[in-house]
């Protein structure tokens, strides 16, 4: 039996258990900090950064794998400052004349 005053528990979005001691709050989820783990390669997603794709916690590593952008001079993952020409993306040092480099 429910008192009006007792607080409902707060379940895992993972694994659904209650959650008691230490909790992790993202956006309007709970989980146990076990269990907020990157969706592909279950690295814990407590220590770094996180992305969220489609309802999925995924770590950095995971998240540029799969949905990154690749700089078209130098086929390594792009962040920050880029620079776009022609429908394709470049780290602004990779980005010059073919001729003058």
């Amino acid at each position: 039996p429910h008192h009006s005053s007792e607080k409902p528990a707060i379940h895992c979005h993972k694994c659904g258990e209650p959650c008691k001691g230490e909790v992790l709050r993202v956006q309007t989820k709970h989980f146990h900090i076990k269990c907020f783990t990157c969706k592909v390669c279950g690295c814990d997603l407590a220590q770094g950064g996180f992305f969220i794709k489609s309802g999925d916690y995924l770590c950095t590593l995971d998240y540029q794998r799969m949905y990154g952008t690749r700089c078209q001079g130098c086929g390594e993952f792009v962040e920050g400052e880029v620079v776009t020409a022609l429908g394709k993306t470049y780290h602004p040092n990779c980005f010059a004349c073919t001729i003058c480099k």
